[in-house]
């Protein structure tokens, strides 16, 4: 039965030793947790692979639960929880014994379609807006929501469409080359490999481009700066007789909002039909309100539910308003689509259904229900809580980071959603800031770190050392350049499984911060512990 099962679920295969140094020794779990393990890595690209001799991918994460790890990792990728694995583990051994008797294709496609409902259900979208419902594509990823949206809005009305992006750098390594309708990888969801930056429908290729919002020394760039280069760029399309498709970030890697909102409306006033928005909420720190929002304007959403979440990576999705479903759902999608995603993975009535397969893809379908598992805690816990609980930690975590002579914060702005609210002061859990971005130096020496030693500390303190355990920090993301030395910033960051547990009471509350300030003495230690290469270029603080 299980090689039935792993047969019928594409994906890579994690070998023994692999799965017992990620936490699951098979020798205590048997077959069938092997079996789990290895549906859980299926069904996405080689960002999934696992080293064979560490059971870890690419991202230093692998499918088992590890419970001892200072989890302040979030706004990279997350391990599945203990509890969310004990779940998804009975609803796995459940499909197992149905997939004996019934079609996998059959089953996954039921159980795609509940997991689609229950997404809309814990955010209130389960009625829709108005009358008309919200419609929901699943994706493995999100670059993969990326490269749906610009194949749905190419060629329409036989115009090109041209994508901006804004902070590449603060994206997915893909998202560009996704934006342009292009392989972002060399293999896709059903394994099969693909030529990375070839179009998916030759001659028809977005056109895109990125619009930085920091300055090279990291600085953030005016509103009105990238207003104004937006309008222009907006302009040269319009005057090519080209479509828009503006991607607007809400958070980026390092917790910005941007381009600001305002500017959005007035763009989207000014430009109308001919521009459509996007929002990428991938790190999915917005309130269930605030997706609402977004989607009564029209714009269309994209989630995981691998970072702020915590499920395990490669879990998209992306949410169309009523008016937007009945312009994009009769849209035809290219034949090479069909090796990204499954029919079932699109709503029903959408043209782009008759060109994908009837096929199963379980590692997703077991991703969503591990993230579904976190977002029902996480809504269920009172939201008088959860802004204590935010406020509290940014409270924290920002005087530690402000006075040490370790870090250095990255510069940054409020999280200011007020035009989707008319101006309403309301607090929003989603206003408070969960990532928390810094540059590190060597207190002894003087120096900020370079982007290569920055990046030396990040892996070192993922790796256990004796009694210290793993700390699990935001991956150094490149953000400036102080002369001619490169500089990224690590991040520390909240997640939604850390939130509920810390709501529980005061004392967890308390236990949270000590946790993150040892979290940050351990950082500050690891830069003060690299030794400099002689000459190397360095920036003072």
């Amino acid at each position: 039965m299980l090689k039935t099962f792993d047969d019928r679920m594409p994906g890579s295969s994690l070998s023994s030793k692999a799965a017992e140094s990620a936490g699951a020794p098979l020798e205590q779990s048997g077959k069938g947790r092997e079996a789990l393990l290895n549906c859980l890595i299926s069904g996405g690209d080689e960002r999934l692979e696992c080293e064979p001799a560490t059971g870890l991918n690419m991202y230093g994460y692998g499918p088992s639960p590890r419970p001892q790890d200072l989890a302040f990792g979030s706004s990279t990728a997350s391990t599945i929880s203990a509890s969310a694995f004990a779940a998804v583990g009975a609803y796995h051994a459940d499909l197992l014994r149905e997939l004996e008797t019934g079609p996998a294709a059959d089953i996954y496609a039921r159980e795609i379609a509940q997991a689609r409902t229950e997404l809309l259900r814990l955010l209130g979208l389960d009625r829709g807006l108005g009358s008309s419902p919200v419609d929901v594509i699943m994706a493995t990823s999100g670059t993969d929501i990326h490269l749906f949206a610009a194949t749905l809005l190419a060629r329409q009305d036989d115009q090109t469409l041209m994508t901006i992006t804004l902070m590449g750098n603060e994206t997915g390594s893909g998202v560009m080359a996704a934006a342009s309708g292009r392989h972002f990888m060399s293999r896709v969801s059903n394994t099969c490999p693909v030529a990375k930056g070839e179009e998916l429908s030759p001659g028809h290729a977005t056109r895109n481009t990125s619009v930085a919002v920091r300055n090279a020394d990291g600085t953030l760039r005016s509103d009105e700066e990238i207003e104004f280069e937006l309008r222009g760029l907006i302009e040269l399309a319009r005057a090519a007789g080209l479509r828009c498709l503006l991607v607007v970030t809400d958070v980026s890697k390092t917790s910005l909002l941007a381009p600001g909102l305002e500017a959005v409306f007035r763009l989207k006033a000014r430009f109308g039909a001919m521009l459509d928005i996007m929002i990428d909420a991938c790190q999915f720190r917005v309130s269930a309100a605030t997706i609402g929002a977004y989607l009564s304007h029209d714009f269309l959403v994209a989630v995981t539910g691998s970072k702020f979440l915590a499920g395990p990576i490669f879990s998209g999705a992306l949410f169309c308003s009523p008016r937007m479903s009945d312009r994009l759902k009769p849209r035809t999608l290219p034949a090479a689509l069909a090796d990204y995603c499954a029919q079932a993975d699109w709503p029903e009535g959408w043209i782009a259904r008759d060109v994908l397969p009837h096929r199963a893809n379980f590692g997703l379908l077991l991703r969503w229900k591990a993230a579904l598992f976190e977002l029902e805690r996480f809504v269920r816990a009172p939201e008088e809580k959860v802004i204590a609980v935010l406020s509290a930690f940014a409270r924290a975590v920002g005087e530690r980071l402000e006075q040490g002579s370790a870090f250095r914060l990255l510069d940054g702005r409020p999280i200011d959603r007020k035009p989707l609210w008319d101006g309403s002061d309301a607090v929003c859990w989603d206003e408070i800031p969960s990532i928390f971005s810094f540059y590190l130096r060597n207190p002894h020496q003087g120096g900020m770190l370079t982007a290569t030693e920055t990046a030396a500390v990040y892996r070192n303190l993922a790796v256990e050392h004796g009694d210290l355990v793993p700390v699990r920090l935001g991956q150094p993301v490149r953000c400036a350049d102080f002369g001619d030395m490169p500089a990224s910033a690590l991040r520390i960051c909240l997640s939604a499984p850390l939130i509920v547990q810390a709501c529980e009471s005061a004392d967890a509350l308390d236990e949270l911060i000590s946790q993150a300030m040892t979290v940050l003495d351990r950082t500050a230690d690891a830069a003060a512990q690299l030794t400099f290469q002689p000459g190397s270029a360095r920036a003072s603080l």
